[in-house]
């Protein structure tokens, strides 16, 4: 099974399966999840990679989660967040949003709004671990995260946080869920994005924003000591 016990219907996951290879020795995989800070006892067995993860779509269309269910559970873990935004001390671009915005929604259509948000977003990269749900967004000769004001979730980076926190709450268990962010380095040393300094303000550690070249080298050095042995 999947990530969190869910069936990946992504038709570009199954693509990669079937026709790249999972790509990663257990040693790559163990490196990944060290360098997001798994502890030494993880082994690669306890480590699930998929790619292109639209776990609550997946999970929703399996268990009949209702439009009523995944607002009840964004009103209870993050009916603030639209003020926490407002009082972002980032770009005024970022702050613009209009009244639906991040709000708990009243009326249907923007109840609709929120629950077709969190079943159509996609995660790139996702590791799960015994304690943890890794989100990764990855970036490659991209100008910006998406942004959409039509949604009540705007922000690309916010919008994944939400709906797999939400997600986990749902299927229980307790994961802690961790973004992270995997970019080249030139786009990542010039001036900051106001996704990523809201996501660094509450949920992205800075050890979790990693290049193309940090990733590289860990999967290479740990792919080139499995063929060794």
């Amino acid at each position: 099974m999947g990530i969190l016990d869910i069936t990946n219907r992504t038709e570009n996951w199954q693509t990669v399966k079937h026709f790249h290879g999972d790509g990663l020795s257990d040693a790559a995989k163990v490196g990944l999840a060290r360098l997001l800070g798994e502890p030494d006892e993880t082994t690669a067995d306890d480590i699930k990679v998929e790619l292109f993860w639209r776990g609550m779509r997946d999970y929703a269309k399996k268990n009949g989660v209702l439009t009523d269910d995944l607002v009840a559970s964004y009103g209870r873990m993050f009916g603030g967040l639209r003020d926490e935004i407002d009082a972002s001390p980032h770009t005024p671009r970022f702050r613009d949003l209009r009244s639906h915005n991040y709000t708990v929604p009243v009326s249907m259509e923007h109840r609709e709004n929120l629950a077709n948000n969190l079943k159509n977003t996609e995660v790139d990269i996702v590791l799960e671990t015994p304690r943890r749900i890794l989100i990764g967004e990855g970036k490659y000769r991209s100008p910006s995260f998406g942004t959409s004001r039509k949604y009540v979730l705007v922000h690309q980076l916010i919008r994944q946080y939400v709906t797999a926190t939400i997600l986990v709450d749902l299927v229980g268990g307790g994961k802690a869920v961790v973004p992270f962010i995997v970019a080249e380095r030139s786009w990542l040393t010039g001036p900051i994005k106001g996704q990523i300094a809201f996501m660094k303000q509450k949920w992205l550690c800075e050890d979790h924003v990693l290049t193309w070249e940090d990733v590289g080298c860990v999967t290479r050095q740990r792919n080139q000591e499995g063929a060794e042995r």
